[in-house]
C-alpha cells in the first residue's frame, strides 16, 4: 500500500511521510464519488504520493465496494471465487463491505504479525516499498484451514510493486487455496496481473 502511516514513538519521526507544502490531489472515482488527496514524500526519498487511506471513510467504502463488485459482474467475475481475503490492515472495512453486499457470511483476513492466539498459522515474508525492512504476512491455521479448497478474491485498497499481493497470493496457495480475482481501488506503479481488477489508476 502506497500511503503506509508508520506507527512511531518519540524520537522516530524522520519514519514519517512529511506534507510540508498542502499540495492536494482531486480524485474521482465516480461522477459524485471525489476526494481531496494530500500529497506527501516518502520519507528518505523525493518520491511524492497521493495519500489515500480508506479507513474511517465509511460513504468511500460502502461506494468503492459496490464499484468493484459491479466490476466483478461486468467481467464475468463473479462465479470466479467463494472467498474473500484481504490484508491487514486498510483493506479490511472494504472487504466487510463486499462480503456484506455479496452475503458472505465471513471473510478472511491476512495479518502482518503473529499473534500469541494464533494456532500452527502459515508466513511467508515480504519487504514493501512503505515499511522499513522486511514483514511477515501470517495466515491463523484456523483461517488456513477455512480458505482451504476454496477460490479466491483478494482485496486491497492500493497495490503500487504488487510485492505485498504477490506474497499473499504465495501463502493462500500454501493453505491450499487459489486466488483467481485480485482486486484494488487504486493501482499505484507498474503491477500487472491477468487476475487484476482496479477501479483507478491516478497519475500519483
Amino acid at each position: 500500500m502506497i500511503n503506509e502511516t508508520y506507527a512511531i514513538s518519540e524520537g522516530v519521526q524522520e519514519d514519517m511521510a512529511t506534507d510540508k507544502k498542502g499540495e492536494k490531489f482531486l480524485l474521482q472515482l465516480a461522477p459524485d464519488l471525489k476526494r481531496e488527496l494530500p500529497v506527501v514524500t516518502h520519507a528518505g526519498t523525493t518520491r511524492r504520493v497521493a495519500s489515500f487511506v480508506m479507513l474511517g471513510d465509511v460513504e468511500l467504502n460502502e461506494r468503492c465496494a459496490q464499484l468493484l463488485i459491479d466490476r466483478f459482474r461486468a467481467n464475468g467475475l463473479l462465479k470466479k471465487f467463494d472467498m474473500l481475503v484481504a490484508l491487514e490492515a486498510k483493506g479490511i472495512a472494504l472487504v466487510h463491505v463486499t462480503a456484506r453486499i455479496l452475503g458472505y457470511p465471513f471473510f478472511v483476513v491476512v495479518r502482518k504479525s503473529v499473534k500469541r492466539y494464533m494456532i500452527n498459522p502459515l508466513m511467508v515474508p515480504v519487504t514493501s516499498i512503505t515499511s522499513v525492512g522486511e514483514q511477515t504476512l501470517v495466515l491463523d491455521g484456523l483461517d488456513a484451514e477455512r480458505i482451504k479448497g476454496h477460490r479466491v478474491c483478494l482485496i486491497e485498497d492500493v497495490i503500487a510493486t504488487g510485492g505485498s499481493v504477490m506474497a499473499a497470493c504465495d501463502l493462500i496457495r500454501y493453505a491450499g487455496a487459489e486466488v483467481t480475482v485480485i482486486a484494488t481501488v487504486l493501482l499505484k506503479g507498474d503491477f500487472d496481473d491477468p487476475r487484476l481488477i482496479y477501479l483507478q489508476k491516478p497519475p500519483m
